[in-house]
C-alpha cells in the first residue's frame, strides 16, 4: 500500500492534493477506475469521490483507511470537493498540471475560484520513480509472465508465419499465463522491417535468415514489464550476427556497471559507448532506457540529455539497439531494479544468440 502522506514530503506547500488522473488514483488507492476524485490531505483520512458504477466496489477501500465519497452523475463532484476543503480547511490545492487537460484544468479553475492552485509538478512522478516491495513484486510478476511468453513463441516462430500472427500470439500467451492486459501495443519486426525501432508488426512472413525482434510486455495487477529480444530464423548473415554481438556487449557492459548516484546520461553512455567504439554509433537512434511501472515510461530515463540520478529502488530498462536501413536491427531490453548496493536483473530470458 503506498503511503500518500509522502506527496507531502515532496511537495510540502499546499494543504491539499486533488488527483483526478486515473493512473495517479490508482497509484495512490490500487484502485482502477475511468472516473473520480481522490483528495489527499496531511493527517487526514483520503477521501475517493466516485459516482455510483464505481461506489460498491470503491466501498471496499475502507479497509484501507480511504474514505468514499458518493456523488449522481450529473450533479458537481467539484462542488463536493469544495465543500469538503472548506470542512478541513484547506486553502492551497495542489493539482497534477502534469496529467490534466486545458478542459479539466478550467473547470478546477473555476471551481476553485477563491483558493490558490499549486501546480504539483515533478512531484507524483518523482515518487512514483521510488518502488515499494510490493510494487516490484507486481513488476517481477509481470516479467515472470512475459519471459514464459517468449519461451512458447520460440517454439511457434516458423517460416510463414507473420508479424501480425507472432504478435497476437505472444499477447494471447501473456493472458493465459496470467497478464491482466498489455503493458503497450506489442512490437514485432522482422528482416528489413526491423530497422524500425517501433514497427507496427504487420502481413510481413518471417523468411530464412531474418532477424525477428520483439519488443512486448504483460501488464499485472496495474503495473507492467517490457522486455525486447532478437532472434534469428535459420543462420544470420555475417554483418546481422556481428551487429548482435554488438548489441549484447553494449547491454552487458551497461547492465554490469550501472548502479545508484549514476546520471541517467552515465548509463546511456555505458551502452553507448560500446556502439560507438565498434562504428555504428550514428545506427543507435534512441535512448538506452527508461523507468516504467503503472506506466510503461516513466522517469528517470537512461538517456544523452539525463542528468538525473539514479537511486536506490527505482527501476530501469536498459535496452540498446543498431538499426540498418534496408538490412535490419537488433534490439535486447532487459529491467534493471537498482538496489543500495547492487543490482538485480528482473529478465530471466537468453540473451545468448538464438537460432531457430
Amino acid at each position: 500500500m503506498i503511503d500518500q502522506s509522502n506527496i507531502f514530503k515532496f511537495k510540502k506547500n499546499i494543504d491539499a492534493a486533488l488527483i483526478l488522473s486515473d493512473k495517479n488514483r490508482f497509484y495512490f488507492t490500487q484502485f482502477a477506475s475511468t472516473a473520480g476524485i481522490l483528495v489527499l490531505a496531511p493527517s487526514k483520512q483520503p477521501v475517493f469521490f466516485t459516482d455510483p458504477r464505481y461506489y460498491e466496489m470503491a466501498d471496499e477501500l475502507k479497509d484501507k483507511g480511504i474514505d468514499t465519497k458518493l456523488y449522481e452523475i450529473g450533479s458537481s463532484s467539484l462542488d463536493m470537493v469544495k465543500a469538503y476543503f472548506e470542512e478541513i480547511g484547506a486553502k492551497t490545492i495542489g493539482y497534477e498540471d502534469t496529467e490534466l487537460t486545458v478542459a479539466q484544468f478550467n473547470g478546477i479553475q473555476q471551481a476553485f475560484a477563491d483558493y490558490t492552485l499549486e501546480p504539483m509538478g515533478d512531484a507524483i512522478s518523482l515518487m512514483r520513480s521510488f518502488k515499494t516491495e510490493e510494487e516490484i513484486a507486481y513488476i517481477k510478476k509481470a516479467q515472470e509472465i512475459t519471459d514464459s511468453a517468449f519461451e512458447h513463441i520460440l517454439t511457434f516462430i516458423k517460416e510463414g508465419v507473420t508479424e501480425r500472427e507472432i504478435a497476437i500470439e505472444l499477447e494471447h500467451q501473456m493472458k493465459l499465463l496470467g497478464a491482466d492486459g498489455l503493458a503497450f501495443d506489442t512490437i514485432v519486426a522482422s528482416g528489413v522491417n526491423g530497422s524500425k525501432p517501433h514497427a507496427h508488426p504487420t502481413d510481413k512472413k518471417v523468411e530464412k535468415g531474418d532477424a525477428i525482434t520483439m519488443d512486448f510486455g504483460a501488464r499485472y495487477n496495474g503495473y507492467c514489464s517490457d522486455m525486447t529480444r532478437t532472434v534469428f530464423l535459420g543462420e544470420p548473415s555475417k554483418e546481422m550476427r556481428n551487429i548482435y554481438n554488438i548489441v549484447l556487449l553494449a547491454q552487458s557492459n551497461a547492465i554490469k556497471n550501472i548502479k545508484a548516484g549514476l546520471s541517467g546520461k552515465e548509463v546511456d553512455a555505458l551502452a553507448r559507448e560500446v556502439i560507438v567504439a565498434n562504428g555504428y554509433g550514428a545506427n543507435f537512434t534512441h535512448s538506452t532506457g527508461h523507468s516504467l511501472g503503472i506506466d510503461i515510461h516513466e522517469a528517470p530515463n537512461a538517456s544523452k540529455a539525463c542528468e538525473t540520478i539514479f537511486r536506490a529502488n527505482q527501476l530501469v530498462t536498459i535496452e540498446p539497439g543498431i538499426y540498418i536501413p534496408g538490412v535490419g536491427g537488433v534490439r535486447i531490453e532487459d529491467i534493471v531494479y537498482i538496489k543500495e548496493n547492487e543490482i538485480e536483473d528482473l529478465t530471466k530470458s537468453q540473451k545468448t544468440i538464438i537460432i531457430l
